[in-house]
């Protein structure tokens, strides 16, 4: 078990060898407890998963961890240089987006699944875990990139359909209210705003100069 781990754990070190923000915070908690930074680390590790487990406010906590993260390292992706690191965050986000509408649907039946917070957490973190081949990679390529794949014509012709509605409906509101505005109604309408405006500005101006003369006596 031991040797299993051991390649994690050494990339552990070498991340928390970094400078930055966080590794100074850990500095500052090794120094006060004595503990080493890997040990308060895997300890608050610990922690997460049995609040996960058994926690109040797990939800949240889940979706932070899984959402947080992968969004700075987005950031990150989109001002590097390289190609690769932008792929694989938009493979996760691909996984994560389609996760949540799925959730979303069945959220009666998962509310009784035990520990579902955890188990839900531990998918998106092997979905995000920084090896080749991770959860988000097996699962866009072997169930969505497929059926994605085979259903892109339909999927682009509803979206079309509903984008060609939408403009409709706003090109439809935008002479309704270009009517509305030229007719005697809208006219008499935008004619009280700017005399309200105006009186609103005057009374604000008297205010002002009220408030410096009673500092000038």
């Amino acid at each position: 078990m031991s040797a299993a781990l051991a390649p994690y754990l050494e990339k552990l070190d070498i991340a928390l060898a970094e400078k930055n923000v966080f590794t100074d915070y850990l500095n500052l908690a090794e120094e006060k407890t004595g503990l080493p930074k890997r040990n308060i680390v895997l300890g608050a590790i610990a922690v997460t998963l049995v609040w996960l487990a058994i926690g109040i406010g797990s939800s949240l906590l889940c979706s932070v961890v899984c959402f947080v993260y992968p969004a700075y390292k987005s950031f990150k992706a989109v001002e590097s240089p390289q190609g690769d690191d932008d792929t694989q965050w938009l493979t996760y986000w691909i996984v994560y987006s389609t996760f949540n509408i799925l959730e979303y649907f069945t959220d009666l039946l998962l509310f009784w699944i035990p520990m579902y917070n955890l188990l839900k957490c531990l998918f998106l973190l092997w979905c995000m875990w920084p090896i080749k081949n991770n959860g988000s990679t097996l699962v866009y390529h072997k169930i969505l990139r497929p059926f994605l794949l085979k259903n892109e014509d339909k999927i682009d012709a509803r979206l079309d359909k509903v984008t060609g509605k939408v403009n409709k409906y706003v090109d439809d509101a935008k002479r309704e209210a270009a009517a509305f505005a030229d007719s005697s109604t809208g006219q008499a309408l935008v004619a009280g705003a700017q005399v309200a405006s105006a009186n609103a500005a005057q009374q604000l101006d008297e205010a002002l100069n009220d408030s410096d003369k009673d500092k000038d006596i």
